[in-house]
């Protein structure tokens, strides 16, 4: 009690996180992330006592050096929208460390949306090809802005490239295929769960039925 009423607490836990991050939970029931090393090693043994100088590095520019570390582990795994950035440092530090984190992270050219969602989109394409809805969603879900949305489908998926890219799809759904009519129903079910319009899906499907496109090579 005494020890409460001068503003002082104890680290009553070190809990280990990814790399270097540790995570201390004080007698206040607080948490703080910091990053190991000479400047907080005598804050990382369990009964160190914590004065009012020492809470208030931890909340500030102690959180800003673990916090940033984290964004940058993050970052090393690959690309991340704003969005996602904030949420993951909103777990760990308070807001206006968040912020000065990602104005940071932003000058120095980590963060940059627009650059996420054309090399989202690309990378889709290339490993799983889908159609606007779907690339839309998942941007959005990163909590791309709609306009950076927008342009990225206009600039990556005309209606042209999308027609080619489902296109594409049903011949590999088709090849083998023996009954063209259930083969028909299974890619129209296909097209539409990867994100394709109905028009689109519709166009492909009716080319299938009249033979114009094959499993083969067609057109």
């Amino acid at each position: 009690m005494g020890n409460r009423s001068r503003g002082i607490e104890r680290v009553v836990e070190v809990r280990r996180r990814a790399g270097q991050l540790r995570e201390i939970v004080t007698s206040g029931e607080r948490r703080f992330l910091v990053l190991k090393g000479p400047r907080t090693d005598r804050l990382l043994e369990v009964g160190t006592e914590l004065c009012g100088r020492d809470l208030e590095e931890l909340d500030g520019p102690l959180a800003h050096t673990a916090g940033i570390a984290l964004a940058y582990r993050l970052l090393s795994v690959r690309d991340r929208s704003e969005w996602e950035i904030r949420s993951a440092l909103s777990r760990e530090v308070r807001s206006e460390v968040v912020e000065e984190i990602v104005q940071v992270l932003k000058r120095q050219g980590y963060l940059d949306d627009r650059r996420f969602a054309s090399g989202y989109v690309r990378y889709m394409m290339d490993h799983r090809p889908s159609g606007p809805h779907l690339l839309r969603r998942k941007l959005r879900r990163a909590g791309i802005d709609g306009d950076i949305v927008e342009a990225e489908m206009s600039s990556a998926m005309p209606p042209e490239r999308e027609r080619e890219v489902a296109r594409e799809l049903a011949r590999g759904k088709l090849k083998g295929s023996v009954d063209r009519k259930r083969s028909v129903r299974r890619i129209h079910d296909f097209l539409i769960r990867r994100g394709f319009s109905n028009d689109t899906v519709n166009d492909i499907c009716a080319r299938i039925l009249r033979g114009e496109i094959t499993g083969e090579g067609d057109e």
